[in-house]
């Protein structure tokens, strides 16, 4: 402990980027400054999107050399980094970040609290990181999943709960001065335009739609390599599309929207999802691995289709346009699990109770 009585608390992420875990990383560090020492330690601070509190210490472990070179250089700067700053805790974000951050702490008998925000099922590619990951993750004090489907993927952990993105949305709403009503009525999607997601289905969706309801126009927000595919298909389409790049801040978008609509084949714990029903808007979404099925209360405040068919998603199309304020009534619910508060208290129980058994 240190002169001011506060425990340190160091975060580890690889940057402050635009992201699920950078945005919890950034929103527990602003969160528990009032009752931590907060070190923030990033691999690179580059095109920083999110904003931190000035009381915030923020360090960056840089390296020269790639691969596995580059992250043993890490392992021991980091070791260095929590000694200097005499750390009491570490939280770590994403596998590959976690593996480094993990022996790092035991290597200096600090204890740590390993986050994942990845898919499971998505990390099967990374064998070595897999194989890493089987061996160093029992090191930690704690593993937290995203999802009850990913927790029965770590059966061989002692230590490991679900802990949700937390949602964070009063100040998203004051925040937001973008008018998007001159669109209304619209369906909204938002994600990156890369293949997972999927957007072509909609598209294709949305022209069958808008013949029928012409009335309506497709909004995307988002950007990346498929984009450029993605507007020539609409180009042919003929039906009311817009592209609206990257947005900073969705939440008028989501309380203009008729519904949100999502096509991906593989999601996390959906972030977009949880907004939309936070702003009392419905959600039609494939029911991909894993998030959506545990968002989605299927028939109640939202509609979970069958990945890949999209006559069944032209049917939840116009199923919501008679049922809209029926699902809208029950889109609440969802503060009781995601909320800010809700999942700011989770944390706070687990990192007192992690320095507790610390000492």
């Amino acid at each position: 402990m240190h002169t001011d009585n506060k425990p340190t608390l160091a975060l580890v992420v690889s940057s402050l980027r635009m992201g699920g875990a950078e945005k919890v990383a950034s929103f527990l560090a602003n969160a528990l400054v009032d009752s931590y020492r907060i070190v923030l330690i990033l691999w690179s601070d580059k095109d920083r999107f999110f904003s931190l509190d000035e009381r915030i210490e923020v360090v960056v472990i840089a390296t020269k050399m790639r691969g596995m070179l580059g992250n043993i250089e890490r392992i021991f700067r980091l070791g260095r980094c929590f000694r200097e700053y005499k750390v009491d805790l570490v939280v770590s974000f994403i596998h590959q970040t976690n593996v480094l951050a993990i022996l790092a702490a035991r290597a200096n008998k600090i204890p740590i609290i390993a986050t994942e925000h990845s898919i499971y099922a998505s990390l099967d590619h990374l064998k070595i990181w897999k194989f890493l990951r089987q061996r160093v993750y029992p090191l930690a004090n704690h593993i937290t999943t995203l999802t009850q489907k990913d927790l029965k993927h770590y059966k061989f952990l002692k230590n490991v709960s679900v802990m949700p993105n937390p949602v964070v949305i009063h100040k998203a709403l004051k925040a937001d001065q973008q008018d998007f009503s001159v669109h209304k009525p619209y369906i909204l999607s938002a994600g990156r335009m890369i293949e997972s997601k999927h957007f072509e289905d909609l598209l294709e969706v949305f022209g069958r739609f808008s013949k029928k309801n012409p009335q309506f126009s497709l909004l995307l927000a988002g950007d990346g390599k498929c984009r450029d595919s993605l507007e020539k298909q609409a180009q042919n389409l003929k039906a009311k599309i817009v592209f609206l790049g990257k947005v900073e801040n969705l939440y008028n978008a989501y309380q203009n929207a008729e519904f949100f609509a999502l096509t991906s084949h593989r999601e996390g714990l959906s972030n977009v999802l949880i907004e939309s029903l936070m702003c009392g808007v419905p959600v039609i979404s494939y029911d991909c691995p894993y998030g959506p099925s545990e968002i989605i209360n299927d028939g109640k405040n939202g509609i979970l289709v069958k990945m890949g068919d999209k006559n069944a998603l032209l049917e939840s199309f116009e199923v919501m346009l008679t049922k809209r304020q029926e699902f809208a009534k029950n889109t609440q619910v969802i503060y009781e699990k995601f909320g800010e508060e809700v999942v700011l208290k989770k944390w706070q129980k687990l990192i007192a109770l992690t320095l507790y058994k610390k000492n």
